[in-house]
């Protein structure tokens, strides 16, 4: 069986960790393994600390914010508490935000993936 891309966006973790399971619930029931598909997961559990509602919230509150997909799933995935931590994560934004902005996403993130 091929596949096609259809669409590429970056997601963080948890997200991708939702799709997975979907995906593999759907798999399950009709008896095929997906053995890379499950080695991800697998790794996923380990890494996602945030649950998807909230990963999905936390998304739509930073996009308000104008941060790129990449940035966004960065943020998610790393989950950064300090200014210096979060603006390493900035290299893919043409404009870094204000410093009261940047305290902001840390609040956000503290609230949504702690």
């Amino acid at each position: 069986m091929s596949y096609r891309i259809l669409n590429y966006r970056d997601i963080p973790n948890p997200i991708a960790k939702k799709i997975l399971e979907e995906y593999l619930s759907k798999l399950y029931t009709v008896d095929v393994v997906a053995e890379p598909a499950r080695s991800a997961l697998e790794y996923l559990q380990i890494v996602s600390k945030c649950g998807p509602g909230k990963a999905e919230e936390l998304v739509e509150k930073l996009q308000l914010m104008k941060l790129k997909d990449v940035t966004i799933a960065l943020i998610l995935n790393i989950r950064p508490t300090t200014l210096d931590e979060l603006r390493m994560l900035l290299a893919f934004e043409t404009v870094t935000p204000e410093e009261t902005e940047l305290n902001k996403i840390l609040d956000l993130v503290k609230e949504y993936c702690s």
